[in-house]
């Protein structure tokens, strides 16, 4: 039989498939372009005109990428509900650069976001107004979660917003362990922050290590986990989210109505998922596709709180 021949070809290929690993993940598709990191993106997201932001489809919204690994989470030096810092390990993912804005509320024709007795707010406005530029506000845990669906994405964990937020050198805030300034947040003794939040665009001096603004500050983000002040002591040591039963849910990120010290990125806060306020709004996060690449700038990892509920729903 002479080695050319289409029989011998086929013993071949059968041959290679029996003694082929099982298990393995086939190569990233050829043609789809990839990320700015390497990675295979998901479908409905591309890359922005920017080195490093993504685009998604669906709000135009403004994506970067967290790449995955170990970082460590809470704080010694903050409330009994951010202890004990742990080290946490997470899948790579996007989340939003900006806060989720009126504009994008409009976009995907959800009713208003409902008052804290469950009736629609139909001419009640913040002081400040709806402008397309702010960041949506009023919104209970339920909101967030009905624009998620719509948009094809979801509410960060509690974990991937800290990393997302500090990074894995343990910063105190997004932008390292200096204080709060004008050009990096807004809180309540900000000229802004005295009457109303900023713009979803502003303080790009406060940026988070992966170009995330206003997490420190502006308003309130919901994450997906339930509240419990001991989670930390038992949570899981990779991708942890809280899915236990309870009525309150993570807020997280400080906001305008806040003093200068509460905008620590380890900072936790709580509040009932059917309670919207003036200072409360949310940002989205998207898990990176998978079976895609990992990517090769990956980083190496070096009960208490302010109850919303004590402040006014006005500033």
């Amino acid at each position: 039989m002479r080695l050319t021949s289409p029989a011998f070809a086929c013993r071949l290929l059968l041959l290679a498939a029996v003694l082929a690993p099982a298990g393995i993940a086939p190569a990233a598709d050829p043609d789809r372009p990839l990320g700015w990191h390497g990675e295979t993106m998901p479908e409905g997201l591309v890359r922005g005109d920017r080195p490093g932001e993504y685009l998604w489809l669906k709000d135009r919204s403004v994506m970067v990428y967290v790449p995955p690994g170990p970082f460590a989470m809470g704080s010694d030096d903050g409330d009994p509900d951010e202890r004990p810092v742990h080290e946490v390990e997470l899948d790579g993912f996007y989340v939003d650069k900006y806060e989720v804005s009126w504009r994008q509320w409009r976009l995907s024709g959800l009713p208003l976001p409902k008052d804290i007795d469950g009736a629609p707010i139909k001419d009640y406005k913040p002081v400040w107004g709806r402008a397309d530029e702010l960041p949506v506000s009023y919104v209970d845990w339920h909101d967030a979660q009905a624009y998620a669906a719509w948009v094809g994405k979801r509410l960060p964990t509690e974990a991937e917003w800290e990393k997302a937020a500090r990074g894995t050198d343990g910063r105190v805030y997004p932008w390292g362990d200096e204080p709060p300034s004008f050009a990096r947040a807004v809180w309540k003794e900000h000229p802004i922050g005295k009457e109303q939040p900023a713009p979803v665009t502003c303080c790009t001096a406060g940026a988070s290590p992966y170009g995330v603004l206003n997490m420190a500050g502006n308003v309130f983000e919901w994450c997906e986990d339930l509240y419990d002040p001991t989670y930390y002591a038992r949570s899981p040591a990779r991708n942890p989210v809280n899915r236990e039963a309870g009525d309150r849910r993570v807020l997280r990120g400080g906001a305008f109505v806040l003093e200068a010290g509460q905008l620590r990125a380890a900072l936790r806060n709580r509040q009932y998922a059917e309670e919207g306020q003036d200072y409360v709004g949310f940002r989205l996060v998207l898990s990176q596709r998978p079976g895609g690449r990992r990517s090769p700038l990956r980083k190496a990892a070096a009960s208490g709180g302010v109850h919303p509920r004590r402040f006014s729903s006005r500033p």
